[in-house]
């Protein structure tokens, strides 16, 4: 019985598929997960806004802009890399000679099986004088040609050939193996090992875990949970919640707290400067301690977004944040009208008496809110355009 035998890729032609394939797992799904998303998209949309609600909202408009993030341009290079080295791989593979094809000798000189001797001399010297080096033809073509005609010319060869599929006779069964000699090297084992076990145990699993993390912290919109549990509670709580409720309640954000984003900034100078803003707008009910409404991010959101719909002059130091903060009111607020919209659904589908619908009035003025924050106006300066 014929043993077997591994042979691993030592000219390192091979191992190119195996590469090819590994960076091709990485990039394809990298591409569609970490790709930056259009940062215009939320420009474009508060640009139709402003052509449905008129042309006063653009004073305001202008502090939307998108700020300069460099983390969208370092992952468009990674995966443009990675994406660039895939299609060298690529060309490589297709470059590379098939040596561990299936050899035929009759395929090689174009004969059928069983073709007499004449007919592999006759058509040995047809192909020879065609690919012959000295007349202009393919060398290596050549030396194909010769080798099948030396094996379907001697008679052990072609008999071989005919019973064991191999012009030398019976072979160990080969496996081919596209890795190259030096990875199992008994030398280099200890580091293969490390660098296996470095992959696939701790930075796979620490780069799922993190995905998997961010994934459900948010809802489909984007939104933090949280943040929509924060938003049911209060407006489960409160019924019928005027325009001051309703901008407390919306400063209540997770996306407003450091501790669940890390876009969002709080600096020492805040006890300084949110102080004198709260002088400067007035009364901004601070006696009741509702967490986190009354939480420090809360309340520099809420002094922001007065400060932004009162026109008042804000500090340099704090412009930045009332930028960021605009940002996020509409989809919070989207989120405010989704919430809303869904209690007084379950209120309508259950018969419990205790079960409290929020008012109408609550969804209007979460609307006006909405139109408010994009003009900058105060409620009763808001230019409300009904359908």
């Amino acid at each position: 019985m014929a043993g077997q035998q591994f042979q691993y890729d030592d000219s390192g032609n091979t191992f190119f598929y195996f590469l090819t394939s590994f960076v091709g797992l990485i990039v394809i799904p990298a591409t569609y997960y970490l790709w930056p998303r259009d940062q215009n998209a939320e420009q474009i949309r508060l640009k139709n806004i402003r052509k449905v609600y008129g042309r006063c909202m653009w004073y305001r408009l202008r502090l939307l802009k998108p700020q300069p993030n460099i983390i969208p341009t370092v992952k468009k290079i990674v995966l443009l890399a990675g994406w660039a080295l895939f299609l060298f791989l690529t060309y490589k593979v297709s470059k590379t000679d098939r040596e561990y094809q299936e050899y035929n000798p009759y395929e090689v000189l174009n004969l059928d099986p069983g073709a007499t001797v004449a007919e592999i001399k006759k058509q040995y010297r047809l192909l020879s004088l065609k690919y012959h080096p000295d007349k202009g033809g393919d060398e290596v073509m050549f030396m194909r040609i010769a080798k099948a005609y030396a094996a379907l010319t001697d008679e052990e060869s072609r008999k071989n050939w005919e019973e064991f599929g191999n012009p030398d006779g019976p072979q160990a069964t080969s496996f081919g193996i596209a890795l190259p000699a030096w990875i199992v090297d008994q030398k280099n084992s200890i580091l293969v090992l490390l660098v296996y076990g470095l992959a696939f145990m701790v930075i796979l699993p620490v780069v799922v875990g993190s995905w998997w993390y961010r994934s459900i912290r948010y809802s489909g919109d984007q939104i933090l949970i949280r943040t929509t549990q924060i938003y049911t509670y209060f407006v489960y709580k409160t019924r019928n919640m005027d325009m001051k409720r309703l901008i407390m309640v919306l400063a209540g954000a997770s996306e407003f707290d450091p501790q669940y984003n890390k876009d969002a900034t709080s600096r020492p100078t805040d006890n300084i400067l949110i102080p004198q803003l709260i002088r400067e707008i007035g009364s901004i009910n601070l006696k009741k301690n509702e967490p986190p409404l009354t939480c420090p991010y809360s309340l520099k959101a809420r002094v922001l977004l007065l400060s932004h719909l009162a026109r008042m002059k804000i500090p340099e130091t704090l412009e930045e944040d009332q930028q960021f903060m605009l940002k996020k009111c509409p989809a919070l607020l989207q989120e405010m009208v989704n919430v809303i919209c869904q209690l007084i659904l379950m209120a309508r589908s259950r018969e419990e008496r205790e079960f409290r619908a929020p008012t109408l009035a609550s969804l209007e003025n979460c609307m006006k809110l909405s139109q408010m924050a994009v003009q900058g106006l105060q409620q009763f300066k808001c230019n409300f355009t009904r359908r």
